[in-house]
């Protein structure tokens, strides 16, 4: 009888490892969220889509999810990595892949990445591609492309004698036509409709999508690459403030309001009340929301004939015409436990076919998705220069640093009427005191 009991134990066993295997996990952290409503729903159902196909594909492995908040994941990464907590594969933001190199906590993929030459080329046209290596190491890639426009009302063109279908190209005729765009349209003299919509407010879209590619326009950097030190207060970055400062006091094209606020609160809804009759940093992420307002047809989700009854876009008139372009970036962590595994889930997210149903995606990163018919029209095809001519933020460790340090410089010259020079001058040697060299 006790033989009988060992043998059927015995069997037991066997039965049970049977039956469940050991899995390999990978753990994802990512910023969706399952009940977030609205397009994290869209994004974690895209996620979930990708995840089951790589499951498929990896009989035994289990993709472990991390939800982080969009803001934090960067931060919380870091500081996992200093704690020794463990990820796999990651979601990062280009603009902090400098802070992330500091503190070492994301491994280099090209040991991993046995791509063509052709693979390459088809991400290395985007400019977040290559904020994504340095020093030889590529520790980030590109899910997108979210760059930034000018969007105008074509109505409001045709009311101010305009041609609708010749946008300004340089910034004297932005002036120009955001003079004839300002407009008192009741009568009860105050100015109800603004040329030019910008934002100056206290945050770092200021330095993002409006001081640095005027700094750009007039041929300097905000911040030097060799001696790593802010450069904001040179003749470049003095002449892009005296510009900004000069759009709302002198031209009285931009209203004082766009010094405070969100920038989010400022463009969006400033376009579509009717404030601005054209607004600088429409960003790619708002194409959906003028396709909902009706302003334009077939564009969101694209289609082979976008048609702009009410409004469009053109590129920014910089001389350079570069804005600022990012994306979210997918990296694998330093304390990942097997970076081969978590690089074939990257490569399964990077699918030409998956990337291209990512509603987070934005604008598409490859560039052969841009050979489609539906991304062939004016309307894209003006969003796919903006992506060619498009440039990243400084690559420091304290970019946010010199963001804030500029924002508030720029708030004492917009709204106390600071001299530009002086004011610029003295934020830049406060922030070279603490960071130069880093």
């Amino acid at each position: 009888m006790r033989r009988l009991n060992a043998i059927l134990l015995c069997l037991a066993f066997a039965v049970s490892c049977h039956k469940s295997p050991p899995q390999r996990v990978v753990k994802l952290a990512h910023i969706y969220d399952p009940v977030g409503g609205g397009s994290a729903k869209a994004n974690w159902e895209w996620l979930s889509k990708a995840i089951a196909d790589f499951e498929r594909d990896h009989p035994g492995v289990k993709v472990e999810h991390e939800q982080m908040k969009w803001d934090q994941i960067d931060s919380k990464c870091m500081a996992d990595f200093r704690a020794r907590i463990p990820h796999d594969v990651v979601w990062s933001s280009p603009q902090l892949l400098a802070k992330h190199a500091a503190v070492g906590d994301l491994l280099d993929l090209s040991p991993y990445l046995n791509w063509s030459a052709e693979e390459i080329a088809d991400f290395a046209w985007n400019p977040v591609w290559n904020v994504g290596e340095r020093d030889g190491k590529r520790t980030a890639v590109s899910l997108g492309a979210h760059t930034r426009v000018v969007a105008y009302r074509r109505d409001l063109f045709l009311q101010a004698g305009l041609d609708p279908d010749r946008p300004p190209e340089n910034l004297e005729e932005l002036v120009e036509y955001a003079r004839r765009l300002t407009r008192d349209t009741d009568g009860d003299g105050r100015i109800d409709q603004w040329g030019l919509g910008m934002y100056v407010g206290p945050s770092r879209a200021t330095f993002e999508i409006y001081f640095t590619p005027l700094v750009w326009h007039f041929g300097g950097t905000p911040w030097d690459e060799q001696t790593k030190k802010a450069t904001f207060a040179d003749s470049a970055g003095v002449r892009a403030a005296q510009f900004l400062f000069d759009l709302v006091h002198r031209y009285k094209v931009t209203p004082t309001f766009v010094t405070s606020g969100t920038y989010d609160d400022v463009i969006l809804r400033g376009f579509f009340d009717g404030k601005f009759a054209m607004a600088w940093g429409w960003g790619s992420y708002w194409i959906q929301v003028l396709e909902e307002k009706g302003w334009i047809v077939g564009a969101f989700p694209p289609t082979a004939e976008v048609k702009t009854p009410v409004a469009s876009v053109f590129e920014t008139p910089t001389r350079t015409k570069a804005m600022f372009t990012n994306a979210w970036t997918v990296s694998l962590h330093a304390l990942c436990k097997d970076p081969e595994l978590g690089v074939a889930l990257i490569e399964t997210l990077l699918r030409p076919e998956t990337l291209l149903s990512f509603p987070d995606a934005g604008l598409p990163t490859r560039l052969s998705a841009w050979q489609r018919p539906e991304f062939q029209t004016p309307f894209y095809q003006v969003w796919f220069r903006a992506v060619q001519h498009g440039e990243s933020m400084p690559y420091t460790a304290y970019c946010d640093e010199l963001a804030n340090t500029i924002a508030a410089a720029l708030q004492e010259i917009l709204v106390k009427k600071a001299p530009v020079q002086q004011t610029l001058q003295r934020f830049q040697n406060e922030y070279n005191a603490r960071y130069a060299g880093e």
